[in-house]
């Protein structure tokens, strides 16, 4: 029996085993309590949109933390994704709202470009008319702190004093299928200590 072709069998397994081994496990995804990173945000706002957000007119970058708000609700998106896409009608009606009531007045609201440039940004604020801050994050450093989710996802955060981080107060991972419900679930999630 010619032992050649078992010997390379064998040696091809131990190959894709050590290979399987080296590939990531799948990421965690954030949860309530979960404490992220308080990166600084690289971003041309708009004099409106800085401030709404309580922040000097023509910086080149904020930490979310700088927002003058009590909580932030963080969408991070895509231009390149049609689930955005799809939801952008909605999420533009949940910010009217949010601006419209009094808990909204304490909870302010960004969106994050994940791995899109600012002209991409940009391009889907003026596709989709959508009247949040809109931030790139072309290099992915703002999604990588926020454990690399899906798009859409979108957070609830509480900056925690002394610069020390960002609570997770709500976390939700894809399309929202009810929009009152989400809104209600933010609102929620804002009011929480």
């Amino acid at each position: 029996m010619n032992r050649r072709p078992l010997a390379l069998l064998l040696l091809l397994a131990s190959l894709l085993a050590g290979l399987l081994a080296a590939l990531p496990a799948q990421a965690a995804k954030p949860k309530e309590g979960d404490v992220l990173p308080d990166l600084e945000a690289k971003a041309q706002l708009k004099p409106s949109e800085a401030a709404y957000l309580g922040l000097p007119e023509g910086a080149k970058g904020f930490r979310l933390s700088q927002i003058k708000a009590e909580t932030i609700l963080v969408e991070v998106f895509s231009m390149y994704c049609p689930r955005c896409q799809a939801e952008a009608p909605a999420v533009n009606r949940v910010f009217e709202r949010l601006m419209a009531s009094p808990q909204g007045q304490k909870l302010k609201f960004v969106a994050i470009g994940a791995g899109n440039s600012q002209f991409e940004v940009d391009f889907f604020r003026k596709k989709y008319q959508a009247g949040m801050p809109m931030i790139q994050d072309a290099d992915y450093v703002l999604h990588k702190a926020f454990m690399a989710v899906g798009t859409p996802s979108y957070f609830v955060l509480r900056p925690l004093p002394g610069g020390k981080g960002l609570k997770v107060l709500y976390f939700h991972e894809g399309q929202f299928e009810d929009e009152n419900a989400f809104f209600d679930e933010v609102l929620r999630a804002s009011t929480q200590r």
